[in-house]
């Protein structure tokens, strides 16, 4: 019988930590792309998109030091930089999207702020290397 690989016991809360803000983050990423326009279905406005990635980064940011272990410190860092990075391109992005409805300045003004998240993806690769 094969035994599913699990994280250690050690780091399960840290992991567990880490998926619940991954979750957030991953919920209001793609709650911000589908409030980009396409073909003529209404959507929201690409800025209440923007204020709700902003409001879920800062409370992610607050609770980030939860899953920080030395296991997978270097994609703790590179996490807490890109939600730093995101949050910093926000206001200009913002901005932007109000002053514009051309389509490739939207999609612009949005992939600069949810870039630097794709951190978040590289470190649940990290933690799926720690399972034994």
């Amino acid at each position: 019988m094969l035994r599913r690989k699990q994280i250690p016991p050690e780091l399960r809360d840290a992991h567990a930590a880490f998926e619940a803000q991954a979750q957030r983050v991953e919920d209001a990423r793609t709650a911000l792309l589908s409030c980009l326009p396409t073909g003529r279905v209404a959507r929201a406005p690409v800025p209440v998109g923007l204020e709700l990635l902003r409001d879920e980064l800062l409370e992610v940011r607050a609770d980030l030091e939860d899953w920080r272990v030395p296991a997978v410190e270097e994609r703790w860092q590179a996490c807490a930089r890109s939600v730093d990075l995101a949050l910093e391109r926000i206001p200009q992005s913002l901005a932007q999207v109000r002053d514009t409805d051309e389509g490739d300045a939207v999609l612009g003004a949005v992939a600069r702020v949810v870039g630097p998240l794709d951190a978040w993806a590289t470190a649940e690769r990290a933690w799926r290397k720690l399972r034994t």
